[in-house]
């Protein structure tokens, strides 16, 4: 169920006003007539409940190897040598002599050499993840009252209707609830 049709139905359910049924039936008990009220009311009761679903998900994976690779490099040799030389004195007229020194000489090799590199690897997998998602569902309620209002009397085969006095139920043969003036005497009196 879409987000919308749950919107729907919650504001459907606050604000429609509850189907009502009346009956009325009127029965006799102890001399004292009753009348019962019974409503039936129909309400709307959300529930949610989560129900598990299942996503696939696409994660990274990095896998990295060891992989033999030969590569070149230029290595350094350095070797004393006897160089010639001629060597000349301070005297400038004297002839120059040639000599022989030892002297360090550096020459280059090429080596090749096997290196185990790391090669890093990317996959895309497929993974299920389970999820819980709110469900939400509306379903109609039924209740019902009674009431039960004293309304009356029963005596010699009449029943004696309630009159209302001042918004209260009062029976006839029930003393008066003001006061009453005693005419002989002029005071008031109470009962």
């Amino acid at each position: 169920m879409n987000r919308a049709k749950w919107i729907a139905l919650v504001c459907g359910a606050l604000f429609l006003p509850n189907a009502r049924a009346d009956e009325v039936t009127y029965s006799e008990k102890d001399g004292i007539r009753y009348q019962e009220i019974r409503q039936v009311t129909q309400r709307p009761i959300t529930e949610m409940r989560y129900e598990p679903r299942e996503n696939t998900v696409y994660r990274d994976r990095y896998t990295t190897d060891l992989h033999d690779s030969t590569r070149t490099y230029q290595v350094p040799i350095t070797e004393n040598q006897w160089v010639p030389g001629y060597q000349r004195t301070w005297n400038v007229f004297a002839p120059p002599v040639l000599s022989y020194r030892l002297m360090p000489v550096t020459r280059w090799e090429t080596r090749v050499e096997t290196v185990r590199v790391p090669v890093t690897r990317r996959e895309v997998v497929p993974e299920t993840q389970t999820t819980h998602i709110p469900v939400v569902n509306t379903r109609i309620a039924t209740e019902e009252t009674v009431r039960r209002v004293a309304i009356g009397t029963v005596g010699n085969g009449t029943a004696s209707v309630a009159r209302s006095d001042s918004g209260s139920n009062r029976l006839d043969n029930d003393p008066p609830r003001e006061g009453t003036t005693d005419l002989r005497g002029g005071l008031e009196m109470r009962r």
